[in-house]
C-alpha cells in the first residue's frame, strides 16, 4: 500500500522492516544484525517506547523504569544494542 506514494519512498523501510529483530528472529525477512535497516531498528525501539508507556484501552502505561528495563533485556536479542545505547543516551533525561 505504501509503496506506490512518492513521497513515503525513502522511509518505506521503516513500516516493512521494523518488526525484524537484531537475532533474527523478527519478521517479515527474519532479517539480521546489520542486514536490517537503521531506521527500521531505531523505529522498532522508539515504537516499543512508545507502545508501553501509553495507555492502552486493555493495559494502563508501563512506568518509564520499566519500559527502559524491557528494552534492556532485549538489546542484542530484539534490538540492536548500539542503537539501545543511543536511544537512551537521547532520552536519559526522561527516566
Amino acid at each position: 500500500m505504501l509503496a506506490s506514494i512518492s513521497f513515503l519512498q525513502p522511509a518505506i523501510d521503516i513500516p516493512y522492516c521494523h518488526h525484524e529483530h537484531w537475532d533474527g528472529a523478527g519478521y517479515p525477512r527474519g532479517l539480521k544484525e546489520a542486514g536490517n535497516p537503521l531506521a527500521a531498528r531505531a523505529f522498532s525501539i522508539i515504537d516499543v517506547w512508545d507502545a508501553l508507556t501509553s495507555d492502552r484501552p486493555y493495559r494502563p502505561a508501563w512506568t518509564k523504569e520499566k519500559t527502559r528495563d524491557y528494552i534492556l533485556e532485549r538489546s542484542g536479542k530484539q534490538f540492536d544494542p548500539q542503537v539501545v545505547e543511543a536511544f537512551f543516551s537521547l532520552v536519559l533525561d526522561e527516566i
